[in-house]
């Protein structure tokens, strides 16, 4: 499954503390119904697993294009490990599977070297082999916080979104300034950008002469073409989380109290979902920040302390012109997210002009 940047994923996994409650009263011995009959194959192999896991309440969702997830609260048992909240991602596609070692190394690698909250997987299990008729998965404790939408920047006081775009530049700069020649960085493929274009482009000429106006086609072709150009040029290579944007930002805040944002502290940026990660163009990193407004990415950008060239914000802002046609393509081929919110997503970053504070 591509991404609106990359070849997999989209739309982050609900796996925080703002997701929307689940179903109380599961446990292993619990019916599977209160996850939806959907999630019995998946708590089936977690139960294998780890059968003295106990749990207080579960839930399912698919919202991701390439993986399920069921998140376990209320944590109890020898295989809890002493998490509370735990949630497991099972891999719905080939390529998500095979990247999953990698997604397990690399967070391992990066998790203590930055400040932000990273996933950290404390089950892997071995046993979870298809031919045993168990699923793939892997979990790793709750990164906690509230999802970081638009809406919430824009409600909080100037002085955490200060705070926000401090810690977001210093994650930035963190992860693309990592030597991608060694271990386990030096696994990570580059980035899948052309195979997306392929597929958009063979959307945009197929399909979309049918919902779009002459106009829009012109818009949609034009994107096409200046991610070509982009492609053919010889730009900055580094590690790059390649899907940085609210469904996969997270901010705790310092009176939420917890071990990871204490009470009195400033909060704390929590990013997941690290499927998507690649070695690419740093711009792609600050291209989906734009739904947060353009004064925003430029607080980033002032805090990150990568190599920036006079171009950096025109490419970024080009690859958030293909992410919204993406959309599009998206809704159209594998029928993901509404048609209002895949129009609204194209509609909002049409401009070829780059939006400025």
């Amino acid at each position: 499954m591509a991404s609106a940047l990359v070849a997999t994923n989209v739309w982050g996994m609900m796996d925080s503390a703002s997701e929307p409650e689940p179903d109380a009263g599961a446990g292993p011995d619990a019916d599977d119904a209160v996850a939806g009959v959907e999630a019995g194959a998946e708590l089936h192999a977690i139960r294998t697993a780890y059968p003295s896991l106990r749990w207080e309440s579960v839930s399912r969702t698919d919202e991701g294009w390439d993986h399920v997830v069921i998140l376990c609260r209320g944590c109890s048992g020898e295989d809890a490990l002493g998490y509370a909240d735990l949630v497991f991602r099972f891999p719905s596609d080939e390529q998500a599977l095979a990247q999953l070692p990698t997604e397990i190394a690399v967070l391992e690698h990066l998790a203590p070297r930055v400040e932000a909250a990273l996933p950290r997987y404390t089950h892997v299990p071995a046993s979870a082999r298809q031919d045993e008729g168990l699923i793939p998965f892997a979990g790793y404790p709750m990164v906690h916080g509230e999802r970081l939408t638009p809406d919430l920047l824009n409600s909080l006081p100037f002085t955490e979104q200060t705070i926000i775009a401090t810690q977001l530049g210093s994650l930035l700069s963190a992860l693309h300034i990592q030597d991608t020649s060694a271990p386990p960085l030096d696994l990570v493929a580059p980035s899948y950008q052309p195979e997306n274009l392929d597929f958009v482009r063979g959307i945009v000429e197929n399909n979309m002469p049918d919902v779009l106006t002459p106009e829009e086609m012109r818009t949609a072709r034009e994107i096409c073409d200046e991610v070509a150009a982009l492609q053919s040029t010889l730009l900055p290579r580094v590690f790059v989380h390649y899907d940085i944007y609210a469904r996969h930002l997270y901010w705790q805040r310092g009176q939420a109290g917890g071990t990871e944002a204490a009470a009195g502290s400033p909060g704390r940026l929590g990013l997941i979902d690290f499927t998507d990660m690649c070695i690419g163009d740093p711009a792609i990193d600050f291209a989906e920040l734009y739904e947060y407004g353009p004064r925003f990415v430029e607080d980033v950008l002032a805090r990150y302390v990568g190599r920036i060239d006079p171009g950096f914000l025109d490419r970024a802002w080009t690859y958030q012109r293909l992410a919204g046609l993406y959309m599009l393509a998206g809704h159209l081929y594998y029928g993901e997210e509404t048609w209002d919110y895949a129009r609204a997503t194209f509609d909002r970053c049409r401009s070829p002009r780059r939006p400025r504070a």
